[in-house]
């Protein structure tokens, strides 16, 4: 496969944009609201991030899952917008 087949196109950015989001959306109401309230499987993950036994956050590192899918998206979307587009011209 080929990076441009990898990287994708700007629908799969986007696609990729919105899962981004509604992920982070989740979790930061999840971590908001009472462990109570929340259905079996989302208070065992809830309980998992807070406890440090998911790698959401690694405390050694001060790496955050989260940048590291950014750093991943700002790289697709930097490639969908500027650089396959110059391909094409």
């Amino acid at each position: 496969m080929s990076i441009s087949e990898e990287m994708g196109n700007r629908k799969d950015f986007y696609s990729h944009l919105f899962v981004f989001i509604a992920v982070h959306v989740l979790i930061f109401i999840m971590l908001r609201v009472d462990d109570d309230s929340l259905p079996g499987f989302l208070s065992r993950m809830l309980q998992s991030i807070t406890e440090g036994r998911i790698w959401f956050y690694h405390e050694p590192s001060g790496v955050f899952i989260g940048f590291v899918w950014l750093v991943i998206l700002l790289v697709q979307g930097i490639y969908v917008f500027f650089i396959k587009n110059k391909k094409a011209d």
